[in-house]
């Protein structure tokens, strides 16, 4: 796990800057590659062969040809892809997984991250075509970025490794719009900043270094089927999942909550080692709070976990926002940041380097209130009336009715934004005198639900969630590891008959009934499990940042973008408890903090 860094031209030196800039991300080691075509950069995160052989660039020579690569990730098949080459007669002087890429390259061309299981952004120049290969996981757990304007290709795993080039610092005014309007944007391909981008996930992008062209390569669509998948073959998937992601030649943690996706994941973990493991937890009180009675009955069951606690609290947040802003490069909107920054930083604390999570199950299996309206639709479309009846009636007695039920009016409404929303920004726009127009979304149909589940998948909410997880672990030195998104698991999830994603109301019910017997009924059927939240508009009343807030918005360099005096007269009534506009009052102080950090023009 690692930062890369490069260009298509020569300037070590430059090179070497970008990777200073991403020092976090690998502390253990750096290196730089320089000719006259490209220069990379590396900053190094030891976890597999913790040797010398392990540095990176990594030149790797066979029959004549010369491949240097940039690595971030972790392919977890990378012994059995190095046995396939040995037969083919290829080479190998380290243990990394970092030196099958280039053989893999050689042997298959740019079609070789097909073979790749695991998780990467990588940059490979090819010294005889006179070309670089960027390439991105299928699901984009390792971020890569790139800005390419006038032939200049840089890319970096962070935009603020772009950033360290003498560029223009620009704010991008379509994402600005989403962020002020509907306060998301992570999640785009668009950063903050105008002219850089992101590789997409599941994408090579080939840079002709004679040409200067670029050109996008989609090389990964889940494999959607209809079939029922029995509760064997889905448990020893998702086991063999876990397996492949506890390589290391360093201790593995795992993040540990009462829900069933972490649950899972730490409990098939066990299976594998019988020695100590930490697990990472966090509240938002000096204790772990509401949560303490399942995770205490989880730990009775696996005695070798150790957990350890972290408390959310108004003096971290206030101490960290800052930090936080500068690691997300862009202003962040929601309180995960925060929380996974936490997890991050204990981990760190106990000198740990390797945090297994479980990111992805919502996504993949349906786990969100949003995704029931759309099943309950499509149990209608398909006419299965007598099983819509029995799922409509589970709603309407579950905890969680009131949540499906506004969910079930979203997903029913014409298309976004309709009247009442378009309303609300406006009554937005005027408020605050926000002097740029809400950015539409694209016209979408509900469609069936594999079809939304995919958008979750690569276009929404995955795409948001992996960012954060990356920018806010890798900020503590530390590589997240996620079982559920191992292609084969999610292949085998979109293969599911889509009727069997909830049972009983009990969404991702293929997920709970395969658990059974590995993790306490309390958690796998519990109705009352939702998102972690930090209390964090309480701490927009703190005095550090009350002092902060009308120290910025008297010189506000997002002036340009809305009234100074409209956000202070709304933040004065917030702290007098009066109705306000909370998210606005939160997103436009983390954008003013974020235009200074990083010296954003808006003009």
């Amino acid at each position: 796990m690692c930062g890369i860094a490069g260009f298509n031209w020569r300037d070590e030196r430059l090179a070497a800057r970008m990777t200073d800039s991403l020092h976090h991300r690998g502390p253990d080691d750096d290196g730089t590659f320089s000719d006259e075509e490209v220069s990379l950069g590396h900053r190094r995160l030891s976890i597999l062969d913790l040797s010398k052989l392990g540095r990176q660039p990594m030149e790797y020579h066979h029959n004549g040809q010369r491949i240097v690569v940039t690595y971030n990730g972790e392919i977890y098949n990378f012994r059995e892809i190095r046995q396939q080459l040995e037969k083919a007669g290829y080479t190998f002087r380290s243990s990394t997984d970092t030196e099958i890429i280039p053989a893999a390259y050689l042997e298959w061309g740019a079609g070789c991250v097909e073979k790749f299981n695991g998780m990467w952004a990588f940059a490979l120049y090819d010294s005889n075509k006179k070309r670089l290969l960027l390439s991105r996981d299928r699901f984009g757990e390792k971020p890569l970025y790139y800005r390419l304007v006038s032939g200049k290709l840089i890319f970096a795993s962070e935009i603020k490794a772009i950033l360290v080039h003498p560029i223009q610092r620009r704010s991008n005014s379509q994402v600005l719009s989403d962020y002020l309007f509907k306060g998301s944007a992570n999640n785009r391909l668009d950063s903050f900043f105008q002219d850089i981008r992101m590789i997409p996930p599941a994408h090579n992008a080939v840079f002709d270094l004679r040409a200067g062209s670029f050109t996008l390569n989609k090389y990964y669509i889940p494999q959607f089927g209809n079939r029922h998948v029995p509760r064997d073959e889905f448990l020893e998937v998702l086991r063999k999942s876990v397996e492949r992601r506890l390589v290391s030649d360093v201790p593995i943690s795992v993040s540990l909550s009462s829900g069933v996706d972490s649950s899972s994941v730490a409990a098939l973990t066990s299976e594998f080692t019988d020695i100590p493991v930490k697990a990472f937890t966090t509240a938002t009180g000096q204790v772990l709070g509401d949560e303490t009675a399942l995770i205490s009955k989880f730990l009775e069951r696996y005695p070798q976990y150790i957990l350890e606690g972290t408390s959310l609290s108004e003096k971290s947040f206030c101490s960290n926002y800052r930090d936080i802003i500068y690691h997300m490069d862009e202003p962040f909107a929601r309180q995960s940041a925060y929380v996974r920054w936490e997890i991050a930083n204990l981990t760190q604390k106990h000198g740990l380097k390797v945090l297994l999570n479980g990111e992805g199950a919502d996504e993949i299996l349906g786990g969100y209130v949003p995704f029931a309206p759309h099943f309950l639709l499509s149990l209608l479309k398909q006419y299965r009336l007598i099983r819509l009846v029995r799922e409509a009636y589970a709603t309407l007695v579950h905890p969680e009715r009131s949540r499906v039920l506004d969910a079930f009016h979203n997903a029913t409404l014409a298309p976004w934004p309709n009247q009442k929303q378009a309303e609300a920004l406006s009554r937005r726009q005027r408020k605050f005198s926000i002097r740029i127009d809400p950015a539409t979304d694209p016209v979408r149909g509900s469609g069936n639900i594999k079809e939304y589940l995919y958008t979750l998948v690569s276009e929404s909410s995955l795409p948001r969630l992996l960012n954060c997880n990356d920018k806010m672990t890798m900020a503590n030195s530390v590589e997240a590891r996620a079982p559920f998104l191992d292609h084969e698991f999610v292949d085998m999830a979109f293969s599911m008959d889509q009727r069997d994603y909830i049972v009983n109301g009990c969404r991702k019910y293929p997920l709970r009934d395969a658990m059974r017997g590995h993790v306490p009924d309390e958690i796998l059927f519990r109705r009352d499990k939702d998102a972690f939240h930090a209390p964090i508009f309480e701490y927009l009343r703190c005095e550090s940042i009350k002092n902060r807030i009308r120290e910025l918005f008297r010189d506000a360099r997002t002036s340009s973008l809305f009234s100074p005096k409209d956000y202070l007269e709304e933040y004065e009534r917030f702290l007098s408890r009066k109705a306000a506009d909370r998210p606005f009052l939160l997103h436009g102080f983390f954008l003013e903090e974020w235009s200074r950090i990083f010296d954003v023009d808006h003009g």
